[in-house]
């Protein structure tokens, strides 16, 4: 399953690669450009994520929690 992280401002194409949070399978949750992001936006600019949106590859909607509780199940493996 691919997770896309989606700002404000993004045009509703989520194939960029800052777009992308990253891919879960076989237990593993393999970490794209987007998940950096996300990772800043929680440390530096928590008072952003209200405006934040995370979706899946079947546009499934996720609270910034929920995705954290998925990806925390799995082993993250960063490029």
């Amino acid at each position: 399953m691919r997770y896309y992280i989606i700002m404000p401002d993004d045009d509703g194409n989520e194939d960029y690669s800052t777009n992308i949070l990253g891919e879960s399978s076989f237990k593993n949750f393999w970490a794209d450009q987007g998940f950096e992001i996300l990772v800043r936006l929680i440390e530096k600019y928590p008072d952003t994520l209200e405006t934040v949106k995370i979706k899946d590859d079947q546009s499934k909607e996720y609270s910034i929690e929920d995705f954290l509780n998925i990806t925390s199940k799995l082993n993250l493996i960063r490029n």
